[in-house]
């Protein structure tokens, strides 16, 4: 009946936002999202993150015919560019627990990330209910269009562990055959 045709299409889309040019890239990305299927989205941002809040804004005006909903769920910053090493453990921890309980609270059916810092946390997290055989979140992560020849530091982390792993550059084949390679995706 209508309410199993609805469950069928009643998904939450997470998508992982950085700052700058990983948001802009998101932001047309999400242009070829089916919004009618995916009626809810969960957008995780850093907490300082201004421009990200905007182009989720701009997104979701498109998205308004759609009966769907979204949320923004702010969490702290993995790592701030320039950050020593040394105080890395404690900020990826910060990250580590909040994005777990956004995550549990929301319980996104999909993960869809570009390559800003917060997005591994985000993905090993969306890892823990498929090990223990709670839920399967795939991960799909869409190389940034500006890694040509090697792979983000986020990328190389993310490669072996993402369900669909996108390249926008062929020579990037080579070195990682799993990948997809679908251009101009931006």
């Amino acid at each position: 009946g209508k309410a199993a045709m609805h469950a069928a299409t009643d998904k939450t889309l997470c998508v992982v936002l950085g700052s700058g040019g990983h948001t802009a890239e998101m932001a047309r990305l999400l242009q070829g999202v089916e919004f009618d299927r995916y009626t809810r989205r969960l957008y995780i941002v850093g907490e300082d993150d201004a421009l990200s809040l905007d182009q989720i804004a701009a997104v979701e005006v498109r998205s308004s015919v759609y009966s769907g909903e979204y949320f923004v769920e702010r969490v702290p910053r993995s790592r701030e560019v320039g950050q020593s090493w040394a105080s890395t453990p404690l900020s990826v921890a910060r990250c580590l627990a909040r994005t777990a309980r956004v995550l549990l609270y929301h319980r996104p059916d999909v993960v869809l990330c570009n390559g800003p810092g917060n997005c591994v946390v985000v993905c090993v997290v969306a890892l823990v209910p498929r090990i223990l055989g709670l839920k399967r979140i795939p991960i799909i992560y869409v190389e940034t269009f500006a890694r040509v020849r090697t792979l983000s530091l986020s990328g190389k982390l993310l490669y072996p562990l993402a369900d669909r792993f996108i390249v926008q550059w062929p020579q990037l084949l080579d070195r990682y055959p799993r990948a997809e390679y679908i251009p101009n995706l931006v």
